[in-house]
């Protein structure tokens, strides 16, 4: 996504100034789930990286339905930016390279399952952002700013 107008980059200011997110999934049921995870995302906000344990629930739901989202938000909750999009489920050495970029691996949460630093032990969860979306919860607005279609296009939602 562009960051080349004011609410894009309110959005990038929001996700870019924490570290913390809340990741959601469904199973095949459409049962949700939701989590918080450290993530890492790209500049242009168009991938999420975190790594998780090979046996946690969202692993398990994202296997069989690949569609999840991601919230960040102001610690005030004034502004939040949803990312969604398919996510895969990436291990051995597809989730090496991920792996060495993570930022705070030594004192996350999926280390309760491992203590050993070691990414063959873990997986890596990577969000292809399909849509991006602002909102200002206290003002009842939600601004969608990027979305891809079914067949790949991009449309772009402007002020």
């Amino acid at each position: 996504m562009k960051i080349d107008n004011d609410i894009s980059r309110a959005a990038y200011e929001v996700v870019t100034g924490t570290r913390h997110a809340i990741f959601a999934t469904a199973d095949d049921q459409g049962a949700p789930h939701a989590t918080w995870m450290t993530a890492n995302v790209t500049p242009d906000l168009e991938e999420v990286v975190s790594i998780t344990a090979p046996i946690s629930r969202k692993v398990a739901d994202l296997r069989r339905n690949p569609q999840a989202e991601w919230m960040f938000a102001t610690p005030s909750m004034e502004s939040l930016v949803y990312l969604s999009g398919p996510t895969r489920v990436l291990e051995g050495d597809a989730a090496k390279r991920h792996w060495d970029k993570m930022p705070g691996k030594l004192h996350a949460y999926y280390r309760k399952y491992c203590d050993i630093d070691d990414h063959t032990r873990f997986v890596v969860i990577r969000t292809s952002v399909e849509k991006v979306v602002f909102c200002k919860p206290y003002a009842y607005k939600k601004t969608v700013l990027f979305e891809k279609d079914q067949g790949g296009s991009t449309r772009r939602f402007d002020d």
